[in-house]
């Protein structure tokens, strides 16, 4: 396992856009080339009824190995997204319930449950933020006898804020509500165990710190609430028996595969499942280790430069993403400023973000440290 021979890109840019698109390990790309081409030359000859019905197997073991879980608890399709509609058209909170959330989490976890509850008459909350990150205290606060469901993210997209899993699944539980977790933003770079946290469901999407391809989503489902739930989108793999095609009957598995429902970039899941294996050859433990090292180096890198740090910084709430911005340079500016340095970081609400990865190094820091440096001096020439 060499970094620089697995990450080629890292030779010739300065990638620090991980939760925005993470580079993939060279044995993930080359499985889904090497899927695509066989598809393309050889069409269904490899690619059979048997490979079909068993295209998951491999995806869904690597997943629960890395969160705690059972395979059987673990569903596939293309987004994070569609599992977060199937899951709120399954749960279907009624109405005089609310459902809990806040109002910085990113729009793929509380859109779907604002339109079933249009449908139901429950009332989304929102709890607010301030300056960008929210009051843990607040958000359990917020989960009453009322609540039916919570839908968080684990790591806030923007800043970067990580919550306390276990205190809002607690809370949760203490009312009944049925808790979902977007953690997109934490796998792959923050230690999840399922056995740990009571979650009733997880999703999470492939191309961000797990370092797959697109196309591909994950979601684990609580072995108490996998028989209670009616998918909410379903098609011709819902069926137990995925060839046995009748219009007329559709019986479920009694596990987390009932969510699963249609054909897909089934090469995706294989190339996700040399990624997942590959974080956890490495650890997630030792990568987020390295990963807040690279933070705090970032910290103290930015600490001299008069610039704002939106990013909540105590150790029980950081995570791998710093988001940050110049009082008087727009973000979108630094961004295409280092863009052109051949350093990638992403524009976020009126801010730039910072998120390193298993493949970064300090001296991707202490480059990116120089250029806003530069961009900084630059500016206070040019306005005197």
């Amino acid at each position: 396992m060499s970094i620089d021979t697995d990450f080629p890109a890292t030779a010739k840019l300065t990638y620090l856009n991980a939760a925005n698109v993470a580079l993939m390990p060279r044995s993930a790309s080359d499985y889904v080339e090497a899927w695509q081409r066989d598809i393309a030359e050889n069409g269904s000859l490899n690619f059979n009824e048997v490979a079909e019905d068993l295209v998951f197997d491999e995806v869904r073991g690597a997943f629960a190995k890395l969160i705690g879980a059972n395979a059987t608890d673990v569903a596939v399709a293309s987004s994070a997204s569609e599992f977060v509609a199937s899951i709120a058209w399954a749960v279907m909170p009624p109405a005089g319930t609310r459902i809990v959330t806040t109002d910085i989490v990113f729009p793929s976890t509380s859109y779907p449950w604002a339109r079933v509850s249009r449908h139901t008459g429950a009332e989304m909350h929102y709890v607010a933020s301030r300056d960008g990150v929210i009051d843990e205290e607040e958000l359990i606060a917020a989960i009453d006898d009322r609540t039916s469901v919570v839908s968080i993210s684990h790591v806030e997209y923007s800043t970067g804020q990580r919550f306390n899993l276990k205190r809002i699944a607690d809370a949760a539980a203490r009312v009944g509500a049925f808790f979902l977790v977007d953690a997109s933003q934490s796998l792959g770079a923050v230690p999840l165990d399922v056995r740990e946290v009571a979650i009733d469901a997880l999703v999470t999407t492939s191309y961000k710190w797990l370092c797959g391809p697109f196309g591909v989503g994950l979601a684990y489902i609580s072995p108490k609430r996998q028989q209670t739930l009616d998918p909410g989108i379903t098609g011709w793999r819902s069926h137990s028996e995925i060839y046995d095609l009748q219009a007329e009957r559709c019986v479920y598995h009694n596990d987390a595969r009932r969510f699963e429902f249609s054909t897909m970039a089934y090469g995706c899941a294989g190339a996700l499942a040399r990624s997942l294996e590959y974080l956890r050859a490495i650890g997630i433990s030792n990568i987020m280790s390295r990963n807040l090292a690279l933070v705090d180096q970032l910290i103290a890198g930015l600490s001299g430069l008069d610039i704002k740090m939106v990013s909540p910084l105590a150790s029980e709430t950081r995570s791998s993403i710093i988001s940050c911005k110049f009082p008087d340079i727009e973000s979108k500016t630094i961004v295409k400023l280092l863009e052109q340095k051949q350093i990638f970081v992403s524009p976020r609400r009126d801010y730039f973000r910072i998120s390193p990865h298993l493949y970064n190094t300090s001296r991707d820091i202490d480059r990116l440290i120089e250029e806003l440096r530069a961009i900084r001096k630059a500016d206070r020439r040019a306005s005197q």
